[in-house]
């Protein structure tokens, strides 16, 4: 039987759980197919529950070491005293307390990273999967702290609507993120500064849309000076507010000029096992209205040239060769003996918000709004409750929604900044309180879009 104290406590648990509807779940290293986790609540102790037992299984007091690996159909758990197993756990930290997680497989260790929220740990034939019910807000803070590497706080306060968007719009399809940069690359609370959680704070439940729908607010690095159209980028529909246009603020970069330089018969050895064809050589094929390489073609020995995106060559190039080789598709390319030669600008896709253009925007003074209506156009800035809208999209039962209550230390918000100026022909965005979460909806729930750098 349970004791008093303990029971109130699971009481609490319940009541907690009931009204976190906010809740995301975002499997953790997901690309990374761990065997083992090393598991260490920080700040307080955590409760480990097995399965859908109501009972813990085990108290971890703050600090404790917990290794989880699996065993044929079984988590295997141990400490430093005792080996227990299980089919699945839950672990909950108690109020102000996080867990600190570092994935091993032979030879290479990922984190350790700290996690809000809670865990449901699963065996899966190639090694373990981690779930991480995170609260929304809490997740966003944590992928702005990841993805964007500037101290000013209006292009923070920018970032921090369009991945709220971009998290919201998503989950009108899947009920699961990944932590990867296919959707948004989240690392969990280490990186995340009082000016962080400063620019979450004050767009709290803040999203865009185009005609009353959520729109798919992709962004990247740096435009090299003007941004793309989504079509020329990705397949899909043509957005209105994904257009293509020059961006004046998006000049003064580390990424105006950058060459990679690959050996020939590697990329073209790439190139071959990628098709199943043996690939000789390639030329570009077409240009988009804004100058960036739009088609590459694929020579072979037999047959009609091969046409892919050149997105997805600067990609595939990067898996093989080093995410920042290819640094975007703004490039020209020349053989040089047994070498390919390459010369851009830019970092990214190229689509929507510039982050190196959003941070020259806030340095000249202005505001996050400004920053959004630029890159956006046609946009609104809209307000909406949280947890009635996730409700909405994913109903959810007290185990699937759970425990994400990140309390971070006070915090000295920062000195607010003059009054901005407006953009040359740029509206500012509506603000509508109370948006009713019917109005969401995703006429094409097929894409999907690489986020970030």
């Amino acid at each position: 039987m349970l004791m008093p104290s303990l029971m109130l406590l699971l009481s609490g648990w319940v009541t907690a759980i009931s009204v976190y509807s906010d809740t995301l779940r975002v499997q953790l290293f997901a690309q990374f197919s761990p065997d083992v986790l090393v598991l260490e609540p920080t700040g307080a102790a955590a409760w480990l529950f097995a399965e859908d037992y109501a009972q813990p299984l085990l108290h971890l007091p703050a600090g404790t070491t917990l290794l989880v690996d699996r065993r044929s159909n079984e988590l295997r758990l141990r400490t430093a005293d005792r080996t227990l197993f299980a089919r699945w756990i839950r672990i909950y930290p108690e109020a102000d307390g996080y867990l600190q997680v570092s994935a091993r497989r032979p030879g290479q260790t990922v984190g350790p990273f700290t996690y809000p929220g809670w865990l449901r740990i699963t065996p899966v034939p190639n090694g373990l999967q981690i779930l991480n019910y995170v609260a929304l807000e809490d997740y966003v803070a944590a992928v702005l702290a990841r993805e964007h590497h500037f101290d000013d706080l209006e292009s923070s306060k920018a970032l921090a609507v369009a991945i709220r968007t971009y998290t919201l719009r998503r989950l009108q399809t899947l009920d699961v993120l990944s932590d990867h940069a296919a959707h948004q690359m989240y690392e969990g609370i280490g990186r995340i500064t009082p000016l962080i959680r400063e620019a979450v704070t004050q767009t709290r439940g803040e999203v865009l849309t185009y005609q009353g729908e959520l729109i798919e607010a992709v962004y990247f690095a740096s435009s090299g000076g003007h941004t793309a159209n989504n079509e020329d980028v990705w397949n899909g529909t043509p957005r209105p507010y994904l257009r293509g246009q020059p961006d004046p603020y998006d000049r003064n970069t580390p990424y105006q000029h950058w060459t990679a330089s690959i050996p020939r018969d590697r990329l073209l050895d790439v190139l071959s096992r990628e098709y199943g064809t043996r690939i000789t050589g390639f030329r570009v094929g077409a240009h988009s209205p804004d100058g960036r390489v739009a088609v590459i073609e694929l020579l072979r020995e037999r047959g009609e040239p091969l046409s892919m995106r050149a997105n997805a060559f600067r990609l595939l190039v990067n898996t093989h060769f080093g995410r920042h080789t290819l640094r975007s598709t703004f490039f020209e390319v020349r053989r040089q003996g047994n070498t390919y030669l390459f010369e851009g600008k830019g970092f990214g896709h190229g689509v929507g918000l510039s982050q190196y253009g959003a941070r020259e925007m806030s340095r000249q003074g202005y505001t996050y709004r400004d920053i959004l209506a630029f890159y956006y156009p046609g946009t609104e800035l809209r307000r909406y409750e949280a947890g009635a809208l996730l409700a909405t999209l994913h109903p959810s039962s007290p185990e699937q929604t759970g425990v994400a209550d990140f309390r971070p230390p006070a915090q000295t918000a920062p000195a607010t900044p003059a009054k901005a100026k407006p953009a040359p022909g740029m509206r500012r965005s509506a603000v509508t309180i109370g948006w009713s979460a019917a109005s969401v909806r995703d006429s094409d729930r097929s894409s999907q879009r690489r986020i970030g750098w």
